[in-house]
């Protein structure tokens, strides 16, 4: 039989050029893969992952009864398939609403406000569309969550991605002159910006940046007619304090738009949902978008997740388990934060929310470099630092989420580092 020479598609100038190459999402998700880990010789049983920017706790046995509840029922199951609205299933947005209320005290939102997607990374690509054209800059923070990055090359191609500094990486401090990053931010808005997402708790910094420069920025981004961006992912992952600002209504702040997502809370990662709350005219313009992207929103997501609002916002049941997630989460951040403190001499940032601190690399070696090694080495796998933002260029991010009920692996794992450099220094 003759061979031939595989052919040799003409793809677009966005996959073999702008996207040329592993993004950091993609590096993140590939190291993690039990292949990957195997073809560097490794056991995966024996490999201690931070690498994950997941949770890892339970969903509530609640929402899996509702989910069985759907499937047993011949007409529920069978409601489950239909089209809902292009904006989403109304029950569901309502209710989303209502959770907005009862649980972050927003009292001014209704359904309008809402529009469901398949998921927040859908939505945010999205969403780029709706508000920018192609070229307009967009601005992010230095450094910010890494798949921020390539949604703005698809959505806005040839759109300049401006960042605004938050890390210093010379003294490892996070936000310490705000003045200086909104003055940053209005310059860009000068030139053209109208765009700024900040992550709340960040990712990959586990920051909560303060309400005055929220508050400063969302001022600065209305002077020019453009939009803040809050990606609420992290949000019920706060740890200390409510931060005000998710109290805030797009109603009463018309310039702010926020994303959301059930993946984190509901420990919902693989049933993908989320949502954007947002003025009606931008809602408007999503649904023109999401017709053609994917026509309607998941029914059975939307049903099931209606239905747990519905059964566990009004008897307290909700608030009592996010209080109890981020009991869990908190006290698994303080095993990483102690053991880090206890056994290696690295800067970090205590996490303020969300899963993640982020440490310098040791002598300033390069992130995958030394992070291949490690894992090599010891078995360690943690997430280099590049693609996050230039202040995260000779930084690594460890992620304690995957590891909330195992926290005797977050001590032997970064034992393991300590010891593998005490061997090489």
């Amino acid at each position: 039989m003759t061979s031939h020479p595989p052919p040799k598609f003409m793809l677009s100038s966005l996959v073999t050029q702008d996207l040329a190459g592993l993004s950091p999402i993609q590096t993140i998700m590939k190291m993690t893969e039990e292949r990957t880990i195997r073809n560097l010789g490794l056991d995966p049983k024996n490999v201690i992952s931070f690498g994950g920017g997941w949770c890892n706790h339970n969903a509530p046995q609640k929402l899996q009864q509702i989910y069985q509840e759907i499937c047993t029922d011949k007409h529920l199951f069978h409601q489950s398939g239909r089209y809902s609205a292009i904006l989403g299933d109304h029950q569901c947005r309502t209710e989303l609403a209502h959770f907005e209320q009862t649980i972050f005290n927003m009292h001014n939102i209704t359904a309008d406000n809402i529009l469901i997607g398949q998921s927040s990374t859908q939505l945010f690509h999205d969403l780029l569309r709706v508000l920018a054209n192609p070229g307009e800059p967009v601005c992010v923070l230095d450094p910010t969550y890494a798949n921020y990055i390539n949604a703005i090359k698809c959505a806005l191609p040839r759109s300049l991605i401006q960042y605004i500094p938050a890390l210093n990486p010379l003294t490892w401090t996070y936000l310490e002159a705000e003045q200086y990053s909104l003055q940053q931010l209005e310059t860009h808005c000068k030139k053209g910006a109208r765009i700024l997402v900040i992550p709340v708790p960040d990712n990959p910094t586990s920051q909560i940046p303060s309400q005055s420069f929220l508050q400063g920025c969302y001022d600065i981004l209305a002077q020019h007619n453009g939009f803040l961006i809050l990606d609420m992912a992290y949000e019920t992952l706060y740890f200390n304090n409510m931060p005000p600002c998710f109290s805030w209504s797009p109603e009463d702040k018309p310039h702010l738009i926020t994303l959301h997502t059930n993946s984190k809370w509901l420990s919902s990662l693989g049933r993908r949902l989320g949502w954007i709350e947002a003025a009606p005219p931008i809602i408007q313009g999503l649904e023109k978008i999401n017709e053609s992207v994917i026509l309607s929103p998941d029914t059975l997501h939307s049903m099931t997740t209606a239905r747990f609002l519905q059964q566990t916002l009004e008897n307290n049941q909700l608030k009592q388990y996010l209080s109890g997630l981020r009991k869990l989460y908190k006290n698994t951040a303080q095993v990483l934060i102690n053991a880090l403190t206890k056994n290696l001499d690295w800067l970090y940032l205590p996490p303020a929310g969300g899963l993640y601190t982020c440490c310098p690399t040791p002598n300033h070696i390069p992130p995958f470099e030394f992070s291949e090694t490690l894992l090599r080495a010891t078995g360690v796998l943690v997430i280099p630092g590049n693609g996050f933002g230039p202040s995260m260029n000779h930084a690594i991010r460890l992620s304690y989420g995957p590891l909330c009920y195992h926290h005797k692996r977050i001590c032997e794992g970064i034992e393991r580092i300590a010891t593998h450099l005490s061997t090489t220094n």
